[in-house]
């Protein structure tokens, strides 16, 4: 879930524009005309020949699961049915998501094609119940029986740490019948709240502002209106999305707190207290720990405050405005453009950026970025699923998807971020890692694109000898996930709140008030300007993926980690950080981090140094700022 323009964008002067490599060309195309087929998935080459041959292998699907169910009542029996029945298992996952990949993809590149959303969601609802009884029964057993059933059939030994990680939910399992209620009510249960917000987004009436003659809507265009040198249109742009919003208000609040609802009364019928304790069970988290951790970074924002505020007086400064607003922090200047690249440069700059990972990690990615493997789809066009993912599993090619790719910095940052999950993906399937362990927590996988995000401007930055170039760079390492600890945190906190104090939330001014209350302690911004009340709006991960956020607050924890690593010894950290990538889910996280990389997640030292590292960088930037040449600049 991306937006075209970070928040905080820097601006850039064309004079300096003019003279760089990334200079902004009239003809500018991001992906050029005659080679824009190629961006595009090769469904035939990943998944299958053709729709027929889809519906034949789906019936060999169907057939395994079909064994698969025979092992019901008997899974944990004799130590020959429970392999049986792994074994089958794994090869039922990977068949299920070779089958499911395949219509998600269908759906996101045609958001109108009803059948293939449809299709995917029978698909995993299907899944799911009939291998419920699997997790039952093995929940049910203990580790003795465990040990005696590998002593007997050493096989099983690949499947120990599967089988043990089902008896942590021993408490929170219900009977199989209702297991198989709740597998088939999934999709009425958690589908809903997106499928309304985003039809609530496309019926709420957006007002279109004036630029040049030509009608500009406030949020189809809301990434030209933010880098507009017309401080009045800017303010318009701003103003007028969040009146947008605030028109149906009352009906997202309605969607928000009825998911919430849900998700709580779901997460209590499991026996957890709420749903935040039952997804930070699922990840290994303490859920205490969790909540003080979140106490803690809010304690320390005022580096992110002050990072805000040399943002602002540098804007002050460059433009002479006595006062800063939001909508300042992104514009150009008069006849200024912001950096642009077109889709081989991107490819190019990433590659050089990543190849401090080494030559494993590179090939991996070539392979992703070159067209002719048809593994990206990225050309923009109507009816296509907004932001950027990427989806992959062992035995099928991992692939990127973007809603489209115009050559903005966050275009590139964007397919770093998505081309990482894929890499990753893919570095386990050549490591033939079983599709049990193909999966686990999801700040892990988080950790690993938020690290690249910094490893790309970190390398723009180090090769521009334009200060002013140089200072964007460096601000889009902060802007982009540098100081994502901070915003994410501060997302995670108002979630949790709203599930855990949602007897008190009957109304959209009660969210607008909670949301104020936990945004002021993280930024400068909210006192300022009344419309980020409505954050809760914005957040579409809210509504789409409940309890996220949490995340990217691990994530990026562990991945200024490992920049801090990797900055110390690159040569003793990358191997370890490549086989980390590889190695699969095997173990739970903690021992995975402290196994390749030495990291103890429980270290309190681990959020200092982030936060240390992070005010290093803010007092970098600060005295890039000091030494430009800004009283050259046209406009001040």
């Amino acid at each position: 879930m991306q937006t075209k323009l970070t928040l905080l964008s820097a601006l850039i002067l064309i004079h300096l524009l003019s003279c760089s490599s990334y200079a902004a060309d009239p003809a500018f195309q991001a992906i050029p005309p005659e080679v824009r087929q190629k961006y595009h998935f090769d469904f035939g080459r990943l998944f299958f020949a053709t729709s027929d041959v889809e519906k034949e292998e789906r019936k060999q699907y169907e057939h395994q699961l079909s064994q698969l169910e025979q092992f019901k009542g008997k899974t944990i029996t004799s130590p020959d049915n429970l392999l049986a029945a792994m074994k089958d298992y794994d090869e039922c996952l990977r068949q299920f998501m070779k089958h499911y990949i395949y219509f998600y993809l269908h759906a996101a590149v045609d958001a109108k094609d009803e059948v293939s959303s449809e299709q995917a969601s029978l698909l995993d609802a299907e899944f799911s119940k009939k291998t419920a009884f699997l997790q039952t029964e093995l929940t049910t057993m203990d580790d003795t029986t465990l040990r005696t059933f590998v002593k007997k059939e050493p096989t099983l030994e690949q499947y120990s740490f599967a089988i043990q990680s089902y008896s942590r939910f021993r408490p929170y399992t219900l009977s199989l019948p209702q297991e198989e209620i709740l597998s088939d009510s999934s999709p009425l249960i958690s589908n809903w709240p997106f499928d309304l917000y985003q039809k609530l987004l496309s019926n709420t009436r957006f007002a279109d502002v004036k630029s040049n003659g030509e009608s500009w809507n406030v949020r189809s265009r809301r990434a030209d209106i933010a880098v507009s040198p017309d401080r009045n249109l800017r303010k318009e742009g701003f103003q007028k999305l969040y009146e947008g919003y605030a028109s149906n208000r009352e009906f997202y609040a309605f969607t928000l707190l009825k998911s919430v609802a849900a998700q709580n009364k779901l997460a209590v019928l499991r026996h957890f207290k709420n749903a935040p304790d039952q997804v930070y069970f699922n990840s290994y988290w303490n859920p205490e720990d969790v909540r003080q951790l979140l106490e803690r970074i809010a304690t320390l924002a005022s580096v992110y405050k002050h990072y805000q505020q040399i943002r602002a007086g540098e804007i002050s400064k460059r433009f002479g405005y006595p006062d800063v607003n939001l909508w300042d922090l992104t514009a150009s200047a008069p006849g200024g453009s912001v950096p642009r690249f077109n889709i081989d440069q991107a490819s190019s700059i990433i590659r050089e950026a990543l190849a401090p990972l080494g030559d494993e990690y590179g090939r991996q990615l070539s392979l992703l970025l070159n067209p002719a493997n048809g593994r990206m789809d990225i050309v923009p066009g109507d009816n296509r699923q907004s932001g950027g993912f990427s989806e992959g599993f062992p035995g099928i090619p991992s692939v990127f998807f973007s809603s489209g790719f115009e050559g903005y910095y966050n275009d590139m940052r964007i397919l770093t971020h998505e081309s990482t999950h894929a890499i990753h993906r893919q570095l386990m399937n050549e490591n033939s890692v079983q599709p049990v362990y193909a999966e686990g927590p999801h700040f892990l996988f988080e950790s690993f694109a938020i690290f690249n995000e910094f490893l790309l401007p970190d390398y723009l930055h180090s090769k521009e000898k334009d200060p002013l170039l140089r200072s964007y760079f460096l601000e889009q390492f902060l802007d982009g996930k540098g100081t994502a600890l901070f915003y994410a945190a501060q997302d995670a906190m108002l979630e949790q709140a709203l599930y855990e104090e949602l007897d008190k939330l009957q109304s959209a001014d009660d969210l607008d008030f909670l949301t104020q209350k936990i945004s002021d302690r993280f930024s400068i911004w909210p006192a300022q300007h009344k419309e980020l009340r409505m954050r809760w709006i914005t957040n579409s991960l809210f509504y789409e993926d409940p309890l996220y956020n949490i995340n990217y607050v691990y994530g990026s924890l562990l991945a200024l980690k490992y920049y801090q690593l990797l900055l110390k010894d690159p040569h003793n950290f990358v191997p370890r950080y490549i086989g980390l990538m590889k190695n699969g889910f095997d173990v739970p996280p903690s021992v995975l981090l402290k196994k390749f990389l030495g990291i103890d997640m429980n270290d309190p030292q681990i959020l200092s140094d982030a936060v240390n590292l992070i005010a290093q960088k803010v007092s970098q930037l600060e005295h890039e700022y000091a030494v430009e040449p800004s009283a050259s600049l046209p406009g001040n």
